[in-house]
């Protein structure tokens, strides 16, 4: 004989398990879900971050128009997707060696246009450096004294010498200058023996006379980007002289100039330049107008004068009087020439771990 059992309300507690069991899986999907998104935009705001702090280095790079300092803080803060700072600290110094000078920098980028699913959690940052080396800027030169407006030598004591005085860079010509009915063709007069270098005893000539002339355009300098425009700003303007020349500065003269000293670095003058007695100048002389040098005064580097004529003026002719000591020195150049040049990232010399605090 069978026994009916009766099974009324069994599916009530079925029912409650299977929506329990439901809602467990429910919310392990959804914490899932919830992990892996917050997981993926993590690692989004991290690219985001890195790529701001990658932009914000090479603007810096690429607005660099002089020779950084010791020490420099840049801040960018319309950058696509964040803002940035860039840091530059120096390395080593170049002046005083003729090694480049090395820098590092460093550029600490936060993504603040990164989706972020959690009000608590700060944007995503992230630190890139890199080394650079600064690079002057090669100088086109044609002699130790080169002049668009002519030349006469008095006398045949002294010396305008194109060999190379720190052994390193091949002899080039003593005196460049335009063309006409002096020396070899040339607007040159007087004594040719002072004449050093590479030819010896005789000037070269860069091509016609004048504004009109092809001479003019053989030396590859920016006068008017000098003179009227930001192109090699001074680091001090006569009649303020400089105290120490230990950085090579760059000195500017607008008009005419007697030098008043000994130096050592760029000196721009504008007008004519006039040197007198035993001064001394280490490093690149540009001259507008005529050099006339009186005495035994002394030049290692490299004298360019005449420049106004690229300006469209008539330059005179320079004079060079009494016994002087006029040589191509390379070693000078590159230390004056310091100021002029980009920053150049070092091959394998980036890293995205570089420590900060």
């Amino acid at each position: 004989m069978s026994v009916r059992q009766s099974r009324r309300g069994a599916t009530l507690p079925l029912t409650i398990i299977v929506i329990a069991i439901m809602g467990v899986a429910v919310a392990i999907t959804f914490a899932r879900l919830s992990s892996e998104r917050r997981i993926n935009a993590d690692g989004q705001a991290q690219v985001d971050a890195f790529t701001v702090a990658q932009s914000a280095i090479s603007n810096y790079l690429s607005t660099r128009s002089g020779k950084p300092g010791a020490s420099q803080d840049t801040s960018y803060t319309n950058l696509p997707g964040g803002t940035a700072t860039v840091s530059l600290r120096m390395l080593r110094e170049s002046t005083t060696t003729l090694l480049p000078a090395v820098y590092i920098i460093t550029g600490r980028g936060v993504a603040t246009g990164a989706k972020r699913y959690d009000s608590r959690v700060p944007p995503a940052q992230r630190q890139v450096a890199t080394y650079a080396l600064w690079t002057p800027a090669p100088l086109d030169l044609d002699a130790a004294i080169t002049t668009l407006g002519g030349m006469d030598k008095a006398g045949g004591a002294g010396t305008m010498n194109g060999t190379d005085a720190c052994g390193v860079a091949p002899a080039i010509a003593g005196v460049a200058l335009a063309s006409g009915t002096g020396v070899n063709g040339t607007n040159y007069t007087g004594a040719t023996g002072p004449i050093d270098g590479n030819p010896d005893n005789t000037p070269v000539s860069l091509g016609t006379n004048g504004p009109g002339g092809t001479a003019k355009d053989q030396v590859q300098i920016d006068w008017n980007g000098i003179v009227n425009g930001s192109l090699l700003p001074p680091d001090y303007v006569y009649p303020t002289w400089p105290a120490s020349f230990a950085n090579w500065p760059v000195v500017r003269a607008n008009g005419d100039l007697t030098l008043p000293g000994n130096g050592q670095g760029i000196l721009i003058v504008t007008g004519n330049l006039t040197i007198n007695g035993s001064n001394t100048w280490q490093g690149l002389i540009l001259v507008g107008g005529t050099v006339n040098s009186n005495g035994s005064n002394t030049n290692k580097g490299a004298v360019i004068a005449g420049l106004n004529t690229k300006l469209g003026q008539v330059v005179g002719q320079s004079s060079m009087n009494g016994t002087k000591s006029y040589q191509y020195d390379s070693c000078a150049l590159a230390r004056a020439l310091g100021h002029i040049g980009s920053l150049q990232r070092v091959r394998n010399g980036w890293t995205d771990t570089w420590s900060s605090y």
